[in-house]
């Protein structure tokens, strides 16, 4: 049995793609320390975990992706999930494993399914402690809302109540009775709090392996801007669930065409909107400023990036001109069968 395993969780939006990434490229250097960043839940991620752990009746994307699309599969699914993690923990000769999908801070809302997770990772490793990341609600419902455009969604930002993923104090309330308050290591996702204003050397810090001379990714790939998100929204309300369906397989390809169109302001809220947004959750952050920082954080956040000046009203749509133009541009990338990765990656030696 391994000694200790590390337990990601996110949250989301939260540089998680980027702390996957920078295991799954450094597996190697890792184990050769010790650690074990494992095959078996999934590459980079480990999606699996959430399938694994999910009430039985509960279908989700984790679970299609991998094929168990009724409930009668799930038993089988797990017993050849911790097979194969028995093999590849036995084969790795690592003492500690690290695990990382933030899927499971969002998608285990029931304690039977974080008591499944705490039993699958008690059969691996003697003690398991989880790290999770927390960012300023209004950056994080912002940031999430370009993902259901992206998606195909059609809806102006609205915020109705406090969604229980943006409830910090409720979610490591949770996590805590499973795990023990000692083993939730919170971080704030906030450049002041990391090690060397790095988000991977924080986490590398924080689990205690050495990242020097890790090969890291330079992302090229920028968020969509205002103007973008407009964009495609506008065009999302054009079509049918139809011609939703079937433009699916070319989101990333558009995606990647207005990101590259990118120049005008990032996607902000009102800033009458966004004090209301941190009022609804501002008793949770108190509790989770005295709970896991000794209340020395007060508030919790620095102010949000994606709040508007006072007075300042976003734009809900973009003229005719910029339409137009934005569309040939669009159309031109098409036919020129524009590349859908827009990430290169280059070796990067942190000394």
């Amino acid at each position: 049995m391994l000694s200790q395993c590390w337990l990601h969780i996110g949250t989301e939006k939260t540089g998680t793609t980027s702390i996957r990434n920078f295991l799954a490229q450094n597996r190697a250097t890792l184990l050769a320390q010790g650690y074990l960043y494992p095959t078996a839940a999934g590459e980079p991620g480990h999606g699996a975990l959430t399938a694994f752990a999910l009430d039985d009746s509960k279908s989700d994307s984790t679970r299609l992706a991998l094929g168990i699309d009724r409930p009668d599969l799930v038993p089988a699914f797990r017993q050849d999930l911790l097979a194969a993690f028995d093999k590849e923990i036995a084969a790795s000769g690592a003492s500690q494993i690290i695990m990382s999908n933030e899927l499971l801070s969002t998608r285990l809302r029931t304690m039977d399914e974080l008591l499944r997770l705490g039993q699958f990772c008690d059969q691996i490793a003697s003690n398991t402690k989880v790290v999770v990341y927390i960012r300023n609600q209004v950056d994080f419902l912002v940031s999430r809302y370009t993902n259901v455009i992206l998606e195909g969604g059609t809806d102006t930002f609205l915020h109705r109540g406090a969604p229980h993923m943006a409830n910090y104090a409720k979610l490591l309330e949770r996590w805590s009775e499973v795990f023990g308050r000692d083993n939730i290591l919170v971080r704030r996702f906030e450049p002041a709090d990391f090690r060397d204003g790095d988000l991977l050397a924080d986490f590398a810090g924080e689990i205690g392996f050495d990242d020097r001379g890790f090969f890291r990714a330079v992302r090229s790939n920028p968020s969509l801007d205002e103007d973008g998100i407009l964009y495609l929204r506008a065009l999302n309300k054009l079509l049918s669930p139809t011609m939703t369906k079937r433009l699916r397989p070319y989101r990333a390809r558009i995606a990647e065409l207005l990101q590259r169109q990118s120049g005008s302001t990032r996607l902000m809220i009102s800033n009458e909107l966004s004090d209301i947004i941190e009022t609804r959750f501002r008793a949770s952050n108190e509790e989770v400023s005295r709970r896991y920082f000794g209340a020395r954080f007060q508030p919790l956040f620095s102010p949000p990036l994606s709040a508007g000046p006072p007075g300042w009203t976003p734009k809900d749509s973009l003229d005719l001109s910029c339409r137009v133009g934005m569309t040939i541009r669009l159309l031109f990338g098409l036919m020129a069968g524009a590349n859908a990765n827009t990430s290169s990656i280059h070796p990067i030696a942190r000394n």
